[in-house]
C-alpha cells in the first residue's frame, strides 16, 4: 500500500500567516480605544445614578414639606442626607450619601481611596470621576465644558439656589472628553 502524504507546504502557510497579519492590522485599531469608552460609559452611568438620586431625594422632600428649606435632612433607609432647597447639598453627607454607588470621600487629607469613584467639592459643586484619574479643578455648571484648561472624565453636581426669587433645582454636568 502506497500512501499519499498530504499538508500545507511552506508557501501556503507563509500566505495564511501575511493573511492573518494584514487582518490583524486592520481590525485591531476598533478595539484599541475600548477603555475610554468604557469609562464614558461608567461616567454616564453615574450621571444617571446621581439624576435618579437627587429626584428620588427630592420627591421625599416634598412629601415631607421640607423643599423650600436652605438646610434640612431627610432620612431615607436608616441615612440621613442633607439637602439644599430639597435637593441633595453637594456634599459626602448629601449627594454621595444619597447614591448606592461605591465613592470615595477625597474631600479631606490622608484619605485611602479603594472605591470605584472618588469625589471632591469644588467651587461650582461636587464632582465625582472614575478612580485613577484626575479631578478638574472647576467646571461650568449648566453647560459641560471645562472651566479651565483641565479636560477629564467626571459628573459635576451643583446643589439647588436661590438668588432673590428666582429658584435653580440642581443639576449635572457630564464631561467624557478625556475619558
Amino acid at each position: 500500500m502506497n500512501k499519499k502524504q498530504q499538508g500545507f507546504t511552506l508557501i501556503e502557510l507563509i500566505i495564511v500567516i501575511v493573511i492573518l497579519g494584514i487582518l490583524a492590522v486592520t481590525a485591531s485599531p476598533k478595539f484599541l480605544d475600548l477603555q475610554g469608552d468604557a469609562n464614558a460609559s461608567a461616567i454616564q452611568g453615574v450621571d444617571g445614578s446621581v439624576n435618579g438620586a437627587m429626584n428620588i431625594i427630592y420627591g421625599k422632600s416634598v412629601i415631607a414639606g421640607i423643599q423650600k428649606a436652605a438646610t434640612n435632612s431627610i432620612t431615607v433607609n436608616g441615612d440621613t442626607i442633607n439637602t439644599v432647597y430639597g435637593y441633595p447639598a453637594a456634599t459626602a453627607a448629601g449627594i454621595i450619601e444619597a447614591l448606592e454607588i461605591s465613592v470615595a470621600d477625597l474631600s479631606g487629607a490622608g484619605v485611602v481611596n479603594t472605591s470605584d469613584f472618588n469625589f471632591n467639592v469644588i467651587a461650582a459643586g461636587a464632582v465625582i470621576y472614575a478612580n485613577g484619574s484626575t479631578a478638574p479643578a472647576a467646571f461650568v455648571a449648566g453647560n459641560g465644558t471645562a472651566g479651565d484648561t483641565n479636560d477629564g472624565c467626571y459628573v459635576g453636581y451643583v446643589a439647588a439656589t436661590v438668588t432673590g426669587s428666582v429658584y435653580t433645582p440642581a443639576s449635572t454636568v457630564v464631561n467624557t472628553d478625556a475619558c
